[in-house]
């Protein structure tokens, strides 16, 4: 049923696809969650059905924000650091064998909770810096 459905809204989004604003692309991805990728004025959305573990992760990352505090440091945090990975550096996308948002925001979860003493808006211009040194040299110290 869920394949149906996102094969349907794929139709209707390629039908549509010269009378809107929204560009199909990378229109289905047949794995275990069904999701279906379009672009809506230049914005990546994932469409996925009969999920909740997205909306769980959404509510977790919220009281996380709240809790932390300093006027939204996670979520400014999250996005510029989104923003770099994704269009700079060109490592987030777990469709094509990257890393994943929710692996992302856990990797920025775990730097806030490591460097929570020294915390403050600079944090979020220096995010990436942390993540990098701190993500690389981890990586290649602990054996799998």
């Amino acid at each position: 049923m869920e394949e149906n459905l996102a094969r349907y809204i794929c139709s209707i989004l390629q039908d549509n696809q010269q009378n809107s604003e929204v560009l199909v692309q990378d229109v289905y991805i047949r794995a275990q969650v069904k999701i279906v990728k379009c672009t809506v004025n230049d914005i990546p959305v994932d469409i996925s059905f009969n999920q909740t573990a997205g909306l769980s992760a959404l509510c977790f990352l919220e009281k996380v924000d709240q809790l932390i505090g300093k006027d939204h440091l996670f979520k400014r945090s999250i996005i510029l650091i989104k923003a770099w990975c994704y269009y700079e550096s060109r490592i987030l996308g777990a469709h094509h064998g990257l890393i994943s948002t929710y692996a992302l925001e856990t990797m920025i979860l775990c730097i806030i909770n490591v460097f929570h003493s020294s915390l403050s808006a600079v944090f979020c211009l220096a995010g990436c810096i942390y993540i990098i040194d701190y993500s690389s040299s981890q990586y290649f110290d602990n054996e799998f």
